[in-house]
């Protein structure tokens, strides 16, 4: 298989599977292939042969660093993708990465959290290799593949979840290796329950903010319909979860709009996070 670096396309690309030993990101337009939709495919499209188990693929959703299995629709967590594969010769790997409902629709709104080589698709729903990933050896000879992204949770009804993920082991010797070469599979995490009771808070909180213009020109309001008095702290974000603007606000009166000055902003999507007294809660917008 000739070296080559091709267009990456909108949905989900052939992810890691283009990894293709060693390419530069992934090649093809051949959409979710963590099986989160019912799909079987995989990596097979471009490496051949079926999953491998010497490749092992975990996933993992965290708050404050504690593995959680409930969300708060919303709220942002860390979703730890970790695999390893069985011999020491495939130090790099590519991967596609993925939330869905019951219903195999991909949910929430997925950030690469400032990880270099991988980038967004599918309008933020899936993450995907862009470039061939660094294993590390470890103590008993095996390579492992770890990786810590954002997860943003959907709104409130969207139900149990789960993550989907599959992940290419490669040789890096420049080819496809249908032959067993390169070495995938894919894993899911445990079911992700939709918290109720004590998170009405944080669902409060979501639906008490009210985010305009969006798309938004040079100023963002946001309003707060809410009687919860106090300090909330507002953020700007990109959607690798770097932090851009920042700043405290004392709400003292229901329906009042907060005005913040984007200009600085570049065109994209963003993501603003609001915090009050230990709850928080995130909408996406745009900069035009």
């Amino acid at each position: 298989m000739k070296r080559k670096l091709l267009t990456i396309s909108s949905v989900g690309i052939c992810l890691l599977l283009t990894v293709s030993s060693m390419q530069s990101g992934t090649h093809g337009t051949l959409g979710n292939r963590t099986g989160s939709n019912g799909g079987s495919d995989g990596c097979n499209t471009c490496h051949g042969n079926n999953a491998n188990t010497a490749t092992v693929v975990n996933i993992e959703l965290l708050s404050g660093g504690t593995v959680v299995t409930t969300y708060t629709p919303g709220v942002t967590y860390t979703v730890r993708l970790n695999a390893q594969n069985a011999t020491n010769g495939r130090p790099k790997f590519g991967f596609q990465l993925t939330a869905a409902n019951t219903g195999g629709t991909s949910v929430g709104t997925m950030s690469a959290n400032g990880v270099q080589g991988v980038a967004t698709r599918a309008g933020n729903t899936l993450l995907e290799h862009t470039e061939p990933l660094a294993g590390t050896l470890s103590a008993d000879n095996n390579y492992t593949y770890t990786r810590d992204f954002s997860w943003t949770a959907p709104a409130a009804g969207t139900g149990t979840v789960k993550f989907y993920a599959v992940l290419n082991a490669v040789n890096g010797n420049g080819n496809s290796d249908t032959n067993g070469g390169d070495q995938w599979n894919k894993g899911q995490s445990a079911s992700i329950t939709e918290q109720q009771g004590s998170s009405l808070k944080e669902q409060n909180l979501l639906a008490a903010l009210q985010v305009f213009p969006n798309p938004a020109g040079k100023e963002l309001n946001v309003v707060l319909n809410t009687n919860d008095y106090g300090a909330y702290e507002l953020e700007v974000m990109d959607l690798s979860g770097r932090t851009l603007l920042s700043k405290v606000h004392m709400h003292a009166a229901s329906g009042q709009a907060i005005k913040s000055d984007i200009s600085t902003l570049a065109s994209g999507n963003y993501l603003l996070k609001v915090k009050h007294q230990g709850k928080e809660a995130s909408l996406k917008f745009q900069k035009l």
